[in-house]
């Protein structure tokens, strides 16, 4: 062979190998993009789960002490995210800011109790587990508390509304993943289909199987992770573009994450590696089980 058609060769196959890596990297890419929006979808459907808020007004026969220490109570309780405490006289105060008139002065007295204001963890947003501690508060307390306010209507309402999308979005990013699956792995057997005889000729010189297959499992893991980091770098380049000019509010604290998004890097990394490899050693396997006569017919 000459030294020209040698260069040719080499030419060929490192442009093969180029064009295999930045189709799966673009794989990854999409990929990557939609678990990050599946997780800051997540981070969301918590986000609105806590801010639910259950109103706890102390009757007008409760100390004026009872109010703070059930406010002190509750909050070492699992279920409580947040617990504010609202005195009669603050409570006066956000009725005058809304309503334009302070009714302490055309009243002569404080027509308001104090309250606790509770916002409950997203696992525990629940009707049913609202119910419950609705119900184990009032039990607890009984006659000192003159009402439970919460808007369960609205609690139903956003509950069923996210479990659609959640089922949505699943659904979707199944479909995306057996998609990337499929693309990843028809990309590396289009890489090793050139070298079928390669491989069969290694096979008729007495080489293992593990010898004939090591080489291609190895490079297409080493391509996979070449293209994993060039899908992280382009997901951050993404996230800067979205982000780095300018503050992206609620939206920007849920998607830049650091914990998840290095789980996401990490994740990125192991796919791109695992299923070109995999990919590998099953083409690999394939071709060493054929004739001579059969790997021209393919």
């Amino acid at each position: 062979m000459s030294t020209k058609e040698s260069k040719l060769k080499r030419k060929k196959f490192f442009g093969a190998r180029f064009t295999a890596t930045i189709s799966v990297a673009m794989v990854l890419f999409v990929l990557g993009l939609m678990v990050l929006g599946g997780m800051t979808a997540a981070q969301l459907t918590s986000t609105l789960k806590e801010r639910f808020t259950i109103t706890i007004v102390a009757s007008e026969g409760a100390d004026a002490s009872f109010a703070p220490r059930l406010a002190t109570t509750l909050k070492g309780q699992p279920y409580a995210s947040q617990v504010k405490y609202i005195s009669a006289d603050s409570a006066a105060a956000i009725v005058a800011r809304d309503l334009g008139e302070d009714p302490r002065e055309f009243l002569d007295y404080n027509p308001l109790q104090p309250s606790v204001e509770l916002q409950l963890r997203a696992q525990w947003a629940h009707t049913d587990s609202i119910a419950d501690i609705v119900n184990g508060i009032q039990q607890a307390y009984g006659n000192r508390i003159e009402r439970i306010d919460y808007n369960k209507a609205l609690i139903d309402v956003v509950n069923s509304n996210l479990r659609r999308i959640g089922i949505a979005l699943a659904i979707l990013a199944t479909i995306l993943l057996l998609i990337s699956f499929s693309l990843i792995a028809n990309t590396v057997r289009l890489t090793i289909h050139s070298e079928r005889f390669l491989v069969n000729t290694m096979r008729l010189v007495g080489a293992t199987k593990w010898f004939i297959r090591k080489p291609f499992v190895l490079r297409n893991a080493l391509s996979g992770l070449i293209a994993a980091l060039i899908a992280i770098a382009a997901i951050a380049g993404f996230l800067w573009y979205l982000f780095g000019s300018h503050s992206g509010g609620v939206l920007q604290g849920l998607m830049l994450q650091p914990v998840p998004l290095a789980c996401l890097a990490l994740g990125l990394m192991v796919v791109g590696m695992l299923i070109p490899a995999v990919a590998a050693w099953h083409t690999t396997d394939k071709y060493l089980r054929m004739s001579v006569d059969e790997l021209y017919l393919i």
